[in-house]
């Protein structure tokens, strides 16, 4: 049976603030120059599952539609590495369940945003992702979340669902409607853990928005919801033309990021 789970804007303090704001919500669509965003993924979103050099090539493969809405949206780049990130000009980067990074470039991603960058961060403990590839193949998305390292050096915990909430979930935002499953929580660890870094839960604990030196990060407990198979019917929002699904969700926490105080 579905779940629901309601996010309240005002219940997240510092978390889209930019759709209070029309000026400010349409920022990213208005400027001559769309946003700058680097992606790093295990999820087949870039090229579809099983995807190979030659069928990449040949032109038989195609990019997820959440992707593909990112390609008209945004100037995005998938990346394997961070090492470039510092002076790359990059607006914002996202980390969609990436898969095991390397301790140079959780570095990276730690002293870009402490320097005044923007990160979104969709990690799942349960990724329900379905995937025809075996087990041991490279291309699998990965089923748990490895991020630990920073998450934990930001002051956060993941944790996986109980069995009550590894069903069907769905999240209500203003102007998004995502569903999902198996979504996880954040836990807040100690202060002497956090470094002096200050971030602030979500009802129910599954997202995150963390002050991180003197950038900022968004974390959401969840990736499943990029998998166009789980979007809800609606197509656009009540007060918007802009999708009320995951790819509207995403917009909603990039012109945030981008343009929140």
């Amino acid at each position: 049976m579905l779940q629901r789970t309601r996010l309240g804007l005002a219940i997240l303090a510092g978390v889209l603030l930019a759709q209070c704001s029309p000026a400010a919500t349409n920022a990213s669509t208005e400027n001559s120059v769309p946003l700058k965003i680097q992606l790093m993924t295990s999820l087949p979103i870039i090229w579809g599952e099983g995807a190979s050099m030659q069928s990449i090539l040949s032109g038989r493969t195609s990019p997820a539609p959440i992707y593909a809405y990112w390609q008209q949206k945004y100037d995005i780049a998938a990346v394997d590495s961070f090492e470039t990130l510092d002076g790359s000009g990059t607006d914002v980067i996202v980390l969609a369940q990436p898969p095991a990074m390397a301790p140079a470039d959780i570095a990276a991603v730690d002293a870009w945003v402490r320097a005044g960058g923007k990160a979104l961060i969709l990690t799942d403990p349960m990724l329900l992702w379905h995937t025809h590839l075996p087990l041991g193949d490279k291309r699998r998305p990965l089923t748990s979340g490895l991020l630990s390292p920073l998450l934990e050096h930001w002051g956060l915990e993941l944790q996986e669902p109980d069995e009550a909430g590894s069903g069907g979930v769905e999240l209500d935002f203003a102007g998004a409607t995502i569903s999902t499953a198996g979504i996880g929580t954040l836990k807040l660890l100690p202060n002497e853990a956090r470094d002096n870094d200050q971030c602030t839960l979500s009802v129910a604990n599954v997202m995150a928005s963390c002050v991180v030196g003197k950038g900022r990060a968004i974390i959401l407990a969840d990736a499943d919801f990029l998998n166009h198979d789980l979007w809800p019917d609606a197509t656009t929002s009540e007060d918007s033309d802009r999708p009320a699904d995951a790819r509207g969700l995403t917009d909603i926490f990039i012109d945030d990021l981008h343009n929140g105080l």
